[in-house]
């Protein structure tokens, strides 16, 4: 008879995964103890992006090929943190049990909020996410050009940039800043920020939210940013076959990476090319007043 639990080493913790065998990513593809046995070996690494951030979760009973949902609010042990936001009490990943459990909820990937505690709606991140109109390889080349162009925009309004993999079909850039301005004054920013990378390439880049109007366009959303908004979590794996992941990059390996699902629930990395990204922070009014 199948084990019906697992226990998970995480931390000081066992946490029990229940149907540990079940697939979640189609036949013969990785386990929901797959899933936790991830979240426990990455948590050294994950946490530091997740940690004191409400999060919300994308759960996957049935696997990838059904229908998932989106949780916000989720009932959670007595030993998982949450925090008091205006829409409700949303969870907090504080440690690698609370990673665990997630995965034993089938919970696939997490999005978390671009502000932190104790300044909840002053964001100490900026994101744009590259959406590209295709999936091929020209597409992601095109991808890997706009974030280049992103990184040359930041810099010139005095603000850091990392990239990563959305483990989807683009890539994310990332931009720490001191937590002095409000969501919706982030939102300005990014807004200016997408306008700016466009303006560079009109023919190629666009910042139009409607998809019949981008056309064949690579989309600069920065819709990531704003009140209580979500983005997807660095390593954080997605669903989608094979159970690829949101991986940090270092800027020189970007030309090495061939799709934004080059990376799974398979990686093994002792350290994170966003370490100490938030040494790097900047003041997102004093960007704002370069824009002038």
């Amino acid at each position: 008879m199948a084990t019906e639990t697992a226990g998970v080493r995480a931390g000081r913790r066992v946490v029990e995964v229940r149907r540990p065998g079940k697939p979640l990513f189609g036949e013969g593809g990785a386990t929901k103890e797959d899933l936790a046995r991830y979240h426990a070996r990455i948590a050294p690494l994950m946490l530091p992006h997740v940690r004191d951030r409400p999060v919300a979760l994308a759960r996957f009973p049935d696997g990838i090929d059904a229908q998932g949902f989106f949780v916000k609010h989720p009932s959670v042990p007595d030993w998982v943190r949450t925090a008091d936001t205006s829409g409700g009490r949303m969870m907090l990943c504080q440690d690698a049990a609370a990673l665990v459990w997630c995965a034993d909820q089938a919970a696939i990937t997490l999005h978390a909020w671009q502000s932190r505690q104790p300044n909840l709606g002053l964001p100490d991140r900026m994101v744009i996410d590259l959406d590209p109109a295709g999936d091929g390889p020209e597409a992601f080349a095109a991808c890997r050009a706009a974030a280049r162009d992103v990184r040359e925009v930041l810099d010139g309004l005095g603000l850091a940039a990392y990239v990563m993999t959305s483990g989807s079909r683009g890539l994310h850039v990332r931009s720490p800043l001191r937590p002095e301005a409000d969501d919706q004054e982030v939102r300005v920013l990014a807004e200016a920020v997408a306008g700016r990378v466009a303006a560079r390439r009109p023919d190629e880049l666009t910042t139009e939210v409607r998809k019949a109007a981008r056309g064949d366009r690579l989309f600069v959303d920065y819709l990531r940013n704003g009140r209580e908004q979500l983005a997807v979590v660095p390593y954080s794996v997605r669903a989608r076959p094979g159970a690829p992941i949101a991986a940090p990059l270092a800027w020189e390996d970007l030309e090495k990476v061939e799709t934004a699902r080059d990376f799974t629930i398979g990686l093994e990395r002792e350290e994170c090319p966003f370490a100490g990204m938030g040494r790097h922070a900047r003041s997102p009014h004093r960007a704002l007043e370069r824009l002038g």
